[in-house]
């Protein structure tokens, strides 16, 4: 039985039609990636199923059982929790359960008696079977994994980002107990590290998910089947994101042949059908009129295909009025950030005409205050930065400040360009997918996509020589991603730009520059290779690479501090066991009898609990350690 269910569902906003005759299932081994164009309805499918909205006609079908857990673009957090306060939220059950195991064991310290005893027991067991003893560590991996260090836990919600917020959501729904994950955008606010993270606890779930996503790689690496939304319905595609494309292009091209063969079928038939009724005028034949009347009904049967309709292409053309000098930026031992905070230092790079950069490094390395140094928002706390010669700035900021929210998509192009035809502002915008009364929209009521757009479309327009890009995929569909992509290969300037889309990052740039240790280096290694280091380095491949950078720590000091690692290791293994083998006792009956050794059993288990996470603190320290001189 599917977990969700929608059969003919026919859905408008105001005269814009979304579904029509749509259906769709998920089953219990689902893992499939939802893609579409930026409002074909991939967001409102969501809603439908978490039952915030209603089609407007059609039918939906919930397992009645199924829990649904939803990552929203737009999380609605408590902003009076602290963040363990909200992501302990997730599991009211744990919360329940691990007071009423407090309580039971209080009652047993003041009251060792029978009664107090086989309370105790049976909280402990159904503690145990909720999963209450592995939470807080799988808690604790979670939330580390997504940046969010233990002296950050106390922290209250509305202190953080918005970025910050989605991943705190994230942690929470991943925690939650569920049937079926619904993800829309997850990679977005997630640094490269967190997107592999996230692969892999996606890959090892076992719980069947839905995935909206613009990252093609996030979806190669996390799906097994591609629904499209496309003429108001959904078609299903087996394999991944790079699978779906290959059948894609071979479904159209097979759909194509279909309609051209059958239009030559018709044509034939239609001429036929004309010629017998020549003939019959001619030769005053009633059978040649009842032959064309046999093959006019023929042609009525026929289920005709119609030509697929392929997508619309936007050719993105950055252009240029003059030329930049040779070098536009040299750094010469610089250093930058806030007071109380420097970033990087000893930064001493060149970027060059016509090179183009990614920056690289986790979320909050400085790479964002980076491109602000580039166009000197911001000022070098020490060093030297040389600017070129004849630099014209085109800054794509990912909040889109730059644009003006009391203008409309019309005035925002007119005003670069106010002697300008209105014809001409018309078929400009119509470009960039901005076409009727979309133009007089108030830029305040666009979607994040229409506004990535019409930044888009105002950056091309003025022409730069220099591009500073700050996460210019995010809110793109991937076809519109595809055509940026295109677009910035044939830009004859420089860019520089800080982005988490692996696909894009490998297709733009020529060169990598990433954070590391608190300065800048650039770097040729392939992403997975820069972003596995913590796996290579423990294997002892650091003396591998080929910069110059020549690792200088004792060797000694590596070898004793991984044996010291390796012997916490075995130590973990042994209580593990240990553990396990106290936590059998309680499976029998007898032992109940004897109150000593219940309670015995019970100080054994929580002080062996203790030395568990005493020994995980110590491994995660040294390794560390280990893996900061290896740097």
């Amino acid at each position: 039985m599917s977990i969700i269910s929608v059969s003919n569902i026919y859905h408008s906003f105001g005269a814009e039609k979304l579904f029509q005759a749509l259906y769709f299932s998920i089953e219990h081994n689902s893992r499939i990636g939802l893609v579409g164009k930026n409002g074909s309805g991939k967001t409102t499918l969501f809603n439908m199923f978490t039952q915030n909205l209603i089609p407007d006609k059609g039918n939906i079908h919930k397992s009645k059982t199924a829990k649904i857990s939803y990552l929203t673009q737009e999380p609605e957090l408590g902003d009076s929790l602290s963040l363990e306060e909200c992501v302990l939220q997730s599991r009211p059950d744990h919360i329940a359960l691990n007071e009423q195991l407090k309580q039971a064991e209080l009652k047993l310290v003041n009251d060792d008696s029978q009664k107090n005893l086989d309370h105790y027991a049976q909280m402990q067991q159904r503690f145990e079977l909720a999963g209450g003893y592995h939470f807080n560590t799988e808690m604790k991996l979670v939330l580390t994994s997504l940046n969010f260090p233990k002296d950050v836990w106390n922290q209250k919600i509305k202190n953080f980002s918005g970025g910050e917020k989605t991943r705190i959501q994230l942690a929470t729904i991943l925690l939650q107990p569920f049937d079926l994950l619904l993800l829309d955008e997850p990679t977005n606010h997630l640094d490269i590290e967190m997107i592999y993270w996230l692969e892999k606890y996606l890959s090892s779930l076992g719980k069947p998910y839905l995935i909206i996503s613009h990252d093609r790689h996030f979806l190669d690496n996390t799906v097994s089947k591609i629904a499209e939304i496309r003429n108001y319905a959904i078609d299903m595609y087996t394999g991944n994101y790079s699978q779906y494309k290959e059948q894609l292009q071979m479904r159209m091209e097979l759909q194509e042949k279909t309609f051209r063969k059958q239009q030559k079928k018709i044509d034939r038939m239609e001429k036929q059908i004309d010629q017998y009724r020549i003939w019959g005028r001619a030769r005053d034949s009633e059978t040649m009129f009842v032959r064309a009347k046999e093959l006019e009904k023929r042609l009525d049967k026929i289920d005709r295909s119609d030509l697929p309709k392929k997508d619309k292409k936007i050719k993105l053309n950055f252009t240029t009025e003059k030329r930049s000098g040779n070098d536009v930026y040299t750094f010469e031992d610089m250093s930058f950030g806030f007071p109380g905070n420097t970033l990087a230092s000893n930064v001493n790079l060149k970027i060059s005409y016509q090179d183009k950069i990614a920056i690289l490094g986790t979320n909050g390395c400085g790479k964002t205050t980076f491109l602000k140094l580039l166009n000197e928002k911001i000022q070098p706390q020490s060093g030297i930065v040389k600017k070129g010669a004849s630099l014209d700035i085109g800054y794509y900021d990912q909040m889109h400040l730059e644009l003006d929210d009391s203008l409309t998509v019309m005035q925002t192009i007119w005003q670069l360009i106010p002697s300008a035809p209105r014809g001409y502002v018309f078929s400009y915008l119509a470009k960039y997918g901005f076409t009727g009364d979309e133009v007089e929209k108030q830029v305040s009521v666009l979607s994040g996509g229409e506004k990535a757009r019409l930044y888009l479309a105002k950056l091309i327009h003025e022409k730069p020589n220099f591009l500073i890009l700050d996460e210019p995929t995010n809110h793109l569909d991937i076809n519109m991603i595809s055509y940026l992509e295109d677009a910035l290969l044939e830009f004859n300037g420089t860019i520089v730009f800080v982005s988490h889309d692996r696909y894009f990052i490998d297709k733009v740039a020529k060169k990598k520059w990433i954070f590391t240790s608190k300065t800048i280096k650039e770097t040729s290694q392939k992403l997975d290779d820069l972003f596995f280091q913590k796996v290579k380095k423990m294997k002892s491949e650091n003396s591998k690479q080929k910069n110059t950078n020549i690792h200088k720590t004792n060797p000694i000091i590596l070898k004793k501090l991984s044996a010291k690692i390796e012997h916490i290791s075995t130590l973990f293994t042994s209580k593990i066991e240990k553990l396990d083998t106290l936590e059998l006792e309680f499976s029998k009956p007898e032992i109940y009898n004897d109150q000593q050794k219940v309670k015995t059993l019970t100080d054994n288990i929580k002080r062996i609990n203790k030395e568990i996470e005493d020994l995980k603190i110590q491994h995660d320290e040294l390794e560390d350690e280990y893996l900061e001189l290896l740097e």
